[in-house]
C-alpha cells in the first residue's frame, strides 16, 4: 500500500526574457507514454507573473498573453514587445495552469526573469 501520494504534477522551468522585446517560448507536453497531448482545443490557459508567489498585483497579467496550442502537444505562449517594454528588470516568478472543463492543472511554475534593455 502507498504510503505517499503526489498530485502535483508541475515541473520547475526556469525562464529569461529582455525587457522590451517580444516574448514568445513554446512548450511540447506529452503524457507519461511520451504521446502528445492534444492541446489544440478545451484548454483555457492561465500565466500569471508576480513578485512573489502570493504578492499582488500582477509584474505581467494574464491578459498580456496568448497561446495557441496544437494537436502535437505544443504549446505556444506570447506577449508583446508593447507588454514587455513596462516590465522592469528584475526577478519575478510565474506559473502556466490550465482549465480543461473545470479540471485545473498548474502544468510550470519557477523563476522569470527579466534583462533590461539597452535599445529604446
Amino acid at each position: 500500500m502507498a504510503t505517499e501520494i503526489n498530485l502535483d504534477i508541475s515541473q520547475r522551468v526556469d525562464i529569461t526574457c529582455r525587457k522590451g522585446d517580444t516574448f514568445t517560448v513554446s512548450f511540447t507536453f506529452k503524457d507519461g507514454d511520451g504521446v502528445p497531448i492534444d492541446l489544440s482545443s478545451g484548454y483555457v490557459w492561465k500565466m500569471d507573473v508576480k513578485e512573489t508567489d502570493t504578492s499582488t498585483p500582477d509584474i505581467i497579467p494574464d491578459s498580456s498573453f496568448t497561446y495557441t496550442g496544437t494537436a502535437l502537444g505544443v504549446l505556444t505562449i506570447t506577449a508583446p514587445a508593447s507588454t514587455m517594454e513596462t516590465v522592469d528588470g528584475g526577478i519575478y516568478v510565474y506559473d502556466l495552469q490550465s482549465d480543461q472543463s473545470g479540471v485545473v492543472k498548474t502544468w510550470l511554475y519557477g523563476v522569470f526573469k527579466v534583462n533590461e534593455d539597452v535599445s529604446e
